[in-house]
Formats: C-alpha cells, structure tokens, sequence
C-alpha cells in the first residue's frame, strides 16, 4: 500500500455538519452559496470581481509587507499579476504557532497552492493566485506556543498580554538549543536548522519571522501572504467595524443562523457577540461591550460615548480587532477571494456567515474542508497487514477497532443478542399472563426483568474480557499502533510538526504532500511516505 483513502463524510466523529455539507444534504443548501468543482470556481470568480473595490491598496500593501523577502519567479509573478483586473485568490489562514504548529498548517497551505495550480492549468480567464492569511492578531499565547518534534514537546514560555504576532522572538534561541542538537542526526537537519536561524533570528517578532519561515518553506510554489493587522487594510473595513459596534447587525443576523442550526440539532462553533471586535491599545486586546449607549472597553477603566467610539474607529480602525466571526469577513472584503480551504471546526462557523454576507451584498467564498493525511512508514504498514487492518477501521473509535479483532481472531463469542432476545421474550410473556391473573405484579415482574439484563450483560463483559485476555498480544500490538498513529489519542496531523519529516525528506517532503493532494475531494488519505521515494 502506498496509499488509501477515505472520504471524510464516512469518518465517525466527524461533525454531522460537515458530513451534510461534503455530501449536499438539502438542510445545509441555505449555509452556504456554492460548492466546489471547476465550474463553480469560474462562477464565483465572475461574481467576484464585479464586487471588488481594493485591488490597488491591496497591491500596495503586500508589496509593502514583502519588500525584505526575496522573492522566487513564481512569488514576483503572481504579485504582478495580482494587479491585474482578472487575478483572484484562493486563501486559507491560521495561527502563527511556533514552528508552524500542527502538520494541518503544511497541507492546508499546499492545497490552497494546488487548487490554485490546477484552475490556471484548466483555463485561461483568470489568474489564480494563493494566499496565506496571518492571524497576527490572536492573543492567545498557550495554543501557538509549542511543537511536537519526533514525539518531544517543545515550548516557549513567554508572558505577554498583546498580539501573538507582536511578540518578541529574543528568547527563542534557548528554546531551540536542545532542538537542534537533536537535527544533527538527520540527512537535511542542517538545511532545517539554516531556515529555522533565518526566520526566528533576523526576526524582531513573531508575525515577522513566521512570515520568512512561510516565505522559505514555500516561495517555489509562489505562495503569497498577507498579514491584516494594518492600519491601511483596516481602513477598508471601517463600515463594516461601525455597523458591528454601532447597530449590532452582525449579532442579529447570525443569532438567527444559531436557531436554524440548532433545529437541525448541529454542534454550534462560534457563538456571536453583541459587539464582535476587540479594541487594541497599549499591549491590551480587550473586549468591547455596550450598555446604555457607553461602550465600555472590558478589564481597563476606558469607555466611550457612542459618538466618541464612531470617531475612534475613523482616526484610529488599527485599534479594532475582529473575532473569530468577524475575520472572515474582514478577509473576504479585502481580498478578491473565491474560496476559502480551512478545517472542519473553520468550515462550521464559516457557514454561521452566509446569511450576514448576503446581507452586506459580499461574495461568500466557496468552502472547502482540507485533505487529511495519515503518514506511515514501512514498519507499520506491515505490522497493519498482520492485523488485518484497513483505513476504515483506523477511523473506528479504538475501543470498537479491539473489539473487532477479538472477535475476528476467537474460535468462539458469546452471543448476547441471541440471550437476551430470549429473555425479554420470557419476561414479555410473563407481563401478559400477570396482566391477565393479578395487574400488580407488573413491577415486580420489570424488576426481575431488569435485573436479569443487567446479570446477562455482566456475563457478556466477562466473556468479553476472557477472550481479550487470551487474545492479549493481538490488542498489545493494536495498541502500540494504535498509539504511534494516534498520538495523545488524537489525530497525528493535530499533534505532529512538519520538522521530523522535513529533517528527514527535505523539501521532498512538501512536494509528495502536495501531489498527494486531492484539490476537488474531501478525503483523508493513509500514505506511506518511505513508497515511491
């Protein structure tokens, strides 16, 4: 096996709602405009640039913010041509976590890259240029602050109250010394360590030097990104800060999208805020909240008249941040966008969106949900072909995948179906004839019925428990599996970081991910990356 896959919607655990949405259920049809192929890309692009009205401050901005980096052939062209009136963007966006975080950022970014590769190769109408969206303006410093290098968890311990991507890189030459005495002992280690110097080192913060490690990682693939936290960007966006602060349209809105979501009994992502901005100032990113016509900054003792806040957000927008609900939003009117490639959890409160779009007459992008991988590597492919393990039941919970092969692997199982079938029988029997000689035996007959399932299913459990007992080296080897795949009982994109495999492969790395990739599928793919080299 060099690879398999399977397709998210067939994946337990996977939300119901993106399970509806990957397989057009008609419930879903109002949360979103279209979905994704070839054509509809070309649609939304039509639609899009009849909308659009910043290009040129866009232009103006990146070249601002990429002036330091030297850029590939790919990079210089596609920043011409974003000037051009037919360029558009496919984007995705994450946070800036050390290292790059979780393997997801390398294959949200690749795909992004990829679908953009294919559309220019199919037509000739528009330019499709990919983009990363920095979060600089995150403030939570504990969920970027770490990675995980070969099963090792490495973290920067840094106190701080501002933006993540204000944040000073000085003491990061301690946290990676012992990181990099462990690269000495793989083939492209040394490469690694040259770009890891490169970004952190010549960096003052982090949303600089995340920049030049996204810019070395990918800049062959003509990769762009921009970061939002700026005040020419924001001043775009001024309209749309006033009428969230001022006139709660947002919260309107999208409170009316929570009640359709939670009548069809979907998990909500994001719930909305009367105020869906946070004000910026002095190291301090705080809630705005409203009472009474006073707009009270939350944890300081600022507040503002209302026609004081109006004033701000025209003098200063730089100083308003957008949630998680607003970001999209702010994305979508800066930028020519058309589709937007981000995880399951993106996706769902993307969707909470589409109606307050609609309502500011913005494009809502097309939504694609990422490829996922599962790398392996020889050892454990063979070890999964002992077991007789396929994708599906990597997927399983792992309790249910045990109980599987227990049973598959035992001459005998106990058939509890069968017994108690029997025994809600003899009890359905006794009911009726109690029924017909004395009615109030009836709870003394549930009872006994009662206790009885509960006696058989305990018997089940030890019947259970024997036979994985004699089967105990088939589950220790499952485990172990189970446990190198599903790191910390999660999914290894979620825990693993790009640098063990990079150390190992080099850029080949980037490059088996990207043609794995199914740009038009949404698909989670099992790939032993020591086939095909």
């Amino acid at each position: 096996m060099v690879k398999n896959q399977i397709n998210i919607a067939d994946i337990p655990g996977i939300s119901q709602l993106i399970k509806d949405y990957v397989t057009k259920e008609e419930k879903t049809a109002s949360l979103y405009g279209r979905n994704l192929s070839p054509e509809s890309l070309l649609l939304q692009a039509r639609e899009k640039i009849t909308n659009y009205k910043h290009r040129e401050k866009l232009v103006d901005e990146l070249q601002r913010q990429l002036k330091n980096l030297q850029l590939s052939e790919k990079q210089t062209i596609n920043l011409k041509n974003l000037s051009l009136a037919n360029s558009i963007t496919i984007t995705t966006g994450h946070q800036l976590n050390l290292m790059t975080g979780p393997l997801y950022f390398i294959y949200k970014i690749l795909q992004v890259i990829k679908l953009c590769d294919t559309m220019n190769e199919r037509q000739e109408e528009f330019k499709f240029i990919p983009i990363f969206w920095m979060a600089t303006e995150d403030h939570d410093f504990e969920e970027i602050n770490h990675f995980n290098f070969n099963r090792e968890f490495i973290s920067w311990n840094e106190k701080h109250h501002d933006y993540v991507g204000e944040i000073s890189t000085g003491g990061l030459k301690t946290v990676l010394s012992d990181f990099y005495e462990e690269l000495k002992y793989y083939p492209f280690g040394k490469e690694l360590r040259k770009i890891i110097e490169k970004s952190y080192y010549t960096a003052d913060n982090l949303s600089d030097a995340t920049r030049i490690l996204v810019h070395e990682l990918f800049k062959e693939y003509g990769l762009l990104f921009i970061d939002g936290n700026t005040e020419s960007l924001k001043k775009l966006f001024i309209p749309f800060i006033k009428d969230d602060i001022k006139e709660k349209k947002s919260f309107r809105i999208i409170s009316k999208t929570i009640e359709k979501l939670k009548s069809n009994h979907y998990k909500i992502q994001v719930n909305p805020r009367k105020i869906n901005f946070f004000y910026h100032k002095n190291k301090e990113r705080n809630r705005i909240d409203e009472t009474n016509g006073k707009y009270y900054i939350l944890g300081s003792c600022k507040n503002f008249s209302e026609v004081e806040i109006l004033e701000e957000i025209d003098k200063h927008p730089e100083n308003f941040s957008p949630n998680a609900l607003m970001r999209p939003v702010y994305q979508e009117v800066i930028l020519p966008n058309v589709a937007y490639i981000g995880g399951n959890a993106e996706i769902a409160y993307w969707m909470e969106l589409k109606d307050y779009f609609s309502e500011q007459n913005i494009p809502f992008p097309i939504l694609v949900p990422r490829n996922s991988f599962l790398l392996i590597n020889d050892n454990q492919e063979k070890r999964m072909k002992r077991l007789s393990l396929n994708i599906n039941h990597l997927f399983l919970p792992k309790e249910q995948t045990i109980n599987n092969l227990v049973t598959q692997n035992s001459s005998y199982i106990f058939d509890f179906a069968k017994y108690e079938s029997r025994l809600k029988v003899i009890f359905d029997d006794l009911l009726k004839e109690s029924a017909n000689t004395d009615p109030s035996w009836k709870n003394m007959i549930l009872a006994q019925k009662k206790k009885q399932l509960n006696g058989l299913e305990k018997i089940n459990k030890r019947f259970y428990k024997a036979n994985r007992l004699k089967h105990k080296e088939i589950v220790y080897n499952f485990e172990k599996l189970y446990e190198e795949l599903f790191p910390e009982g999660s999914w290894q994109e979620r825990v693993y970081n790009f640098s063990f495999y990079y150390a190992t492969m080099g850029s080949e790395f980037l490059a088996r991910i990207y043609n794995e990739i199914n740009e038009f599928q949404n698909i989670v793919t099992v790939f032993n990356l020591e086939k095909g080299k």
